[in-house]
């Protein structure tokens, strides 16, 4: 048995792992305990990643699918001719506006398919792409660009100092944080605590309490964290807690935000996000009195109506008070490429006009997808899938079914049959992280402790499985157009390697040849302001121009929660679980143990008995946009009036997923809006979380 070193691409740590082969057979995960950044930290998902390559229901060959609707297997040239064919003829017909693409999380882990595919789209002239990130980040990039001036600019916690740190949104107990890279980021909370850093947790669920000796949690309602954020710094402004030494050498725009955050104290807003008054100021007055202070944000502030002014004052809260840039404050990593100056863009110049309304360029919203197919005057006719499942991850699966049903060519490339995949005229079997050589680039500038490594391919691919680089470019070839693979001696490294010497002076053929992972300078201050500010005037604008009608819709969403009573009100929330990963794991046997069958809806137990229902309750639950049915599971750690389902489910659309198909569970993104209102304006961010609900027995 021979071993490998490499590591898990499943989330952001990209954490070190041994990869142990027997004839030529992937046989288990291990934590790397010599690793210098992970230390034989790995959580259980990396490790079960292993019963994900050795599927039995993985993809193995191209896939092409009949008149009759019958699939059957092909070569890949057959396959590529088909592609190809459908491709040229419906560009030809109606232009390069008929083609889109969705691209999946799993390609931000992918050096080469998330390079080499952003190439393939550029070639074909793509102009209407759509994202998983328009499902969970989105906000993150333009609230960046408009403050600093880059969209790659996100400062972190400084963990292993901070006195203080307040995380919104998060749960570390179910996944890895996000936009903030560190292994066993709980076990990093914990030695915090135990030093005597305070550790707080803003969510509707209670994340932590103090028995559990990493914090505690300040129960919020869903959505109104933008309302918390602007109490908080106004609060803190009372107690003359801004730092106007430091906003008058590196700030603009102060009285904007002044004047913003002047509508919404903790008295105004404590009605509206439950959080009593007196607990904004005694955070306020603790936040004041603490040098070392720091904070993050997830998921759960992004996917609210106001993700982008949630995360203004994020940065805000940070800035104005003195914590950016110093110990135990918020600092930005950089990793192997300094990422700054690549983000740079100014925010206002990033919208145009179109039959759906002002988006901004990039990825479009996900929850006008079926629109693009189903309404539009010059509708997408052929839709490239990349390393995603939008029937599940997107909002209306009822409508993007029937949009899927209208196209003349989808095609998927992936590594499971997948629900999308059941519409596929042509599915393509890619290999999965341990079928290929890679790079972690994922947390280049998010990383508390940067490293950077390289892995060769574990295994050699199984049956027919290709890269998503090399199916790319196989299909530009097969079309005649600029490809890779017309080189004699392709080579899919160039970018990444020129990125790596530009960047921290290391060589790629060293990474290759050592196996080891390259440590890199950890975030440290000092340099935030020279280095990491790329608007026009170097100074951080604290209320950019851009927000104004954001900051209008603020006060009018205000007003509207204002004037709703809470009382027997349900909000429903999205939430992170430890035994999923998006529709990742789904088919995996030894996720489903201990009865984690299904996904009911958990409900706190004082909603549940108001409404006679007992645990284990068969309910429907509705919204303004669908319905579903499921079972009901008391969870009391949930704030009375908030009702949360975990997503990633509802695989009875997927029958080549035997485990997944038998275990099916309930698609929560059926409750959710599409179409116009369903996406915050800024950033195409899909409304996730805070949904309207009513529940009642069957």
């Amino acid at each position: 048995m021979s071993e490998t070193r490499t590591f898990c691409r499943i989330c952001e740590p990209s954490c070190g792992l041994l990869a142990q082969v027997d004839g030529g057979v992937l046989v288990t995960l291990t934590p790397d305990r010599e690793h210098p950044v992970t230390k034989g930290f790995a959580c259980h998902k990396g490790l079960a990643a292993v019963d994900i390559h050795r599927d039995p229901d993985r993809l193995d060959v191209p896939l092409l699918r009949a008149p009759d609707g019958s699939l059957s297997e092909a070569t890949w040239d057959e396959a590529m001719a088909m592609v190809a064919a459908r491709l040229t003829a419906i560009t030809a017909a109606h232009g390069p506006s008929a083609v889109a693409a969705y691209v999946g999380n799993p390609t931000a882990f992918n050096a080469l398919g998330s390079l080499h595919v952003g190439t393939f789209l550029r070639t074909l002239g793509v102009r209407r792409t759509f994202s998983s990130g328009t499902q969970d980040c989105a906000n993150k990039f333009v609230a960046s660009e408009a403050v600093f001036g880059s969209s790659a600019v996100h400062p972190i916690p400084d963990l292993e100092h901070t006195d203080l740190c307040v995380i919104i949104g998060e749960n570390p107990r179910a996944s890895q944080a996000s936009f903030y890279s560190i292994p066993n980021v709980l076990g990093e909370l914990r030695r915090a605590t135990a030093r005597g850093a305070r550790i707080v947790f803003v969510n509707p669920r209670r994340i932590e309490t103090p028995d559990k000796g990493v914090g505690d949690t300040v129960q919020i309602r869903p959505d109104t964290d933008v309302w918390f954020l602007a109490a908080l710094l106004y609060e803190i402004d009372a107690l003359g807690g801004f730092d106007e030494g430091v906003i008058a050498r590196h700030g603009r725009n102060i009285e904007g935000l002044r004047s913003f955050i002047a509508d919404y104290s903790a008295d105004d807003v404590a009605g509206v996000t439950g959080i009593p008054a007196g607990t904004i100021r005694e955070l306020a007055a603790a936040w004041a009195a603490t040098p070392a202070a720091s904070v993050h944000a997830s998921t759960g502030l992004n996917m609210g109506r106001q993700g982008t002014l949630a995360y203004w004052l994020v940065h805000m809260l940070s800035f104005v008070t003195g914590k950016l840039d110093v110990d135990g404050g918020n600092l930005k990593s950089d990793g192997f490429y300094p990422n700054a100056k690549a983000g740079a863009g100014v925010m206002q110049d990033a919208y145009v006009d179109t039959e759906f309304g002002r988006l901004r360029r990039g990825a479009l919203p996900g929850t006008l997808m079926s629109n693009a197919i189903l309404d539009s005057d010059d509708p997408v006719r052929a839709m490239i899938v990349v390393a995603g499942n939008p029937l599940l991850s997107i909002a209306g699966q009822d409508r993007l079914r029937k949009a899927f049903e209208q196209l003349e060519l989808l095609v998927v490339i992936d590594i499971y049959p997948s629900a999308t995949s059941e519409f596929a005229h042509a599915i393509l079997p890619s290999t999965d992280m341990y079928e290929r050589d890679d790079l972690n680039i994922v947390n280049i500038g998010t990383s508390a402790r940067p490293f950077v490594q390289y892995t060769p391919a574990v295994v050699e691919p199984q049956a027919l499985r290709m890269p998503e680089w090399w199916i790319v470019h196989r299909l530009l070839q097969e079309m005649r157009l600029s490809s890779l693979l017309d080189d004699e001696d392709p080579d899919p490294w160039s970018k990444w390697r020129y990125m790596l010497q530009r960047g921290c002076g290391v060589e790629l053929a060293d990474l290759q040849a050592s196996g080891e992972a390259h440590v890199l300078p950890a975030p440290t201050p000092g340099t935030f302001f020279d280095r990491q500010v790329q608007t026009a005037d170097h100074r951080v604008d604290c209320c950019p121009a851009g927000f104004a009608e954001a900051i209008e819709r603020c006060r009018l969403f205000f007003n509207e929660a204002t004037a709703e009573s809470p009382a027997g009100r349900l909000r429903l929330i999205h939430r992170r679980d430890p035994w999923m990963h998006n529709s990742w794991f789904s088919n995996v046997e030894r996720m489903k143990r201990s009865g984690r069958t299904t996904n009911p809806l958990s409900i706190h137990p004082e909603d549940a008995r108001s409404r006679g229902l007992s645990d284990g309750a068969a309910v429907r639950v509705s919204s303004a946009h669908g319905e579903l049915e499921c079972r009901v599971a008391f969870d009391d750690d949930l704030m009375p009036g908030v009702v949360s389902m975990v997503h990633g489910w509802g695989h009875a659309a997927s029958p080549r997923m035997g485990i997944a198909a038998r275990n099916p569970g309930v698609n929560p993104n059926v409750l959710l809006p599409i179409g116009d209102g369903s996406f915050e304006p800024l950033s195409s961010q899909a409304h996730m979380t805070g949904i309207p609900v009513a529940v009642v027995a069957v």
